[in-house]
């Protein structure tokens, strides 16, 4: 997988299976309340049948993954927004996903309690989910804590935890991920 040049400040750590992936987004969301309720909105039992349809889109047991350490926080900016229902509908202005940075200021980002609640209390270490397409690194997960990133990197604040990002390279167009009749 070739990275692009403007994100020349990641680091190759490891190969890493989808599986693994899963396990530790499930542990950053399944047990939180408000996830419990997106997901018995839309129709779910659980939280795993919930993000298995979110992610089914992308085929991801059928990609290679691989982790990278994320250097330089400013970078984040870079980062395109995952390709979601909700984030295109209420933040991109219909368009499939927009750079990090030019959302910013965005009332969806400056007013989200998740978002302060994560700038208050970073996590020391957290790992994001993303996809090589078209010269871009797409976000696939983390979107809060990525925007929560990228807002303390504008204003300079210091974050001295590791930041990871799963990572594969995705051909073709992207499309909206959170697709079934559910979502």
């Amino acid at each position: 997988m070739k990275i692009p040049n403007q994100y020349k400040s990641l680091e190759y750590v490891h190969d890493i299976e989808w599986s693994d992936i899963f396990s530790v987004w499930r542990a950053y969301e399944a047990y939180q309340a408000c996830w419990r309720e997106h997901w018995i909105e839309r129709g779910f039992d659980s939280w795993d049948e919930w993000r298995n349809n979110y992610i089914l889109p992308l085929s991801p047991e059928s990609k290679e993954w691989k982790i990278y350490k994320i250097k330089d926080l400013k970078m984040i900016g870079e980062f395109y927004g995952v390709p979601s229902r909700g984030w295109i509908k209420k933040c991109y202005n219909g368009e499939i996903t927009k750079k990090l940075g030019d959302i910013l200021d965005h009332p969806m980002i400056k007013d989200n309690k998740k978002i302060d609640a994560i700038m208050k209390n970073s996590p020391y270490q957290t790992m994001l989910t993303g996809i090589v397409n078209d010269g871009k690194i797409v976000l696939v997960e983390g979107m809060h804590r990525v925007c929560a990133l990228a807002l303390m990197a504008k204003d300079d604040v210091k974050y001295s935890g590791d930041i990871v990002i799963a990572l594969a390279e995705h051909k073709g167009e992207i499309s909206k991920i959170g697709k079934g009749s559910n979502n």
